[in-house]
């Protein structure tokens, strides 16, 4: 951490070339954050590195281990010390289970990007982050792992599946001091839902939050309208669900 545009530590970023990602990648380089991320587009890593000056893209696939260990060990090896992991690559698709048959789709690509991918990329950087003096890992996850909706079966799993490893790390975790922070967002404004009339939080506004969630060290992030989630839940469940099955 020589020099001014790492004055603020590294800053390790999945599925950072759009969306949330991208705007993770250009707020903290705006803080003055070292920003290494990953993505699988080419054209698009070489966009976000023009868009912020000293960031690096690296081409990896977080479904596919091979490739986390790559990027990890191009990150590690010039960067040994990681202060924050951001683990933001997802995917979503509306399955249909009334379908006539299914037996050819590919059933597993949510498990492997927004549960898998995650947990591979947490394991692959840990070594770095474990040299940092306050390291944190960042999981953005989703409102839809409180409660499933009905038109993304699989996404949902793995969103819950992601909620389930977070609360688990963060245990294993806390005698090592490394803060592990969950973001449970509602839907945001990215390309993959330029499609869906709703209400959309700007990524902007997502990011905001959550860098201040790390900042006082707090767990659990639940921005806008799924701030309420937690609380309905617990009042009335079967609303809860309700309205969240046709969100």
């Amino acid at each position: 951490m020589n020099t001014s545009m790492n004055r603020r530590g590294i800053a390790v970023v999945s599925g950072g070339s759009s969306g949330i990602g991208r705007a993770f990648v250009q707020r903290l380089h705006g803080l003055g954050y070292q920003v290494l991320f990953c993505g699988r587009d080419e054209r698009k890593l070489r966009l976000v590195e023009q868009e912020c000056p000293g960031a690096r893209g690296f081409a990896c696939d977080v479904a596919d281990q091979e490739s986390v260990l790559r990027f990890a060990e191009a990150v590690l090896r010039e960067f040994p010390v990681v202060d924050l992991l951001v683990s933001n690559a997802g995917h979503l698709r509306e399955i249909d289970f009334t379908r006539a048959d299914l037996r050819a789709a590919d059933l597993g690509e949510e498990i492997r990007v927004n549960l898998l991918g995650a947990v591979q990329l947490v394991a692959a950087f840990l070594p770095g982050l474990r040299g940092a003096a306050r390291p944190a890992i960042v999981v953005i996850s989703s409102g839809y792992a409180l409660a499933p909706a009905t038109r993304a079966p699989l996404y949902s799993a793995a969103k819950a599946g992601l909620h389930s490893f977070c609360k688990a790390l963060r245990r294993q975790l806390a005698p090592t001091g490394m803060l592990v922070v969950e973001v449970l967002p509602p839907v945001v404004d990215t390309p993959s839902v330029a499609h869906r009339e709703v209400a959309k939080m700007p990524p902007e506004q997502l990011v905001s939050q959550t860098l201040a969630a790390v900042d006082r060290r707090r767990t659990e992030v639940h921005p806008g309208a799924v701030r309420w989630l937690p609380l309905l839940l617990r009042l009335a469940p079967g609303l809860a669900e309700r309205i969240v099955a046709r969100s």
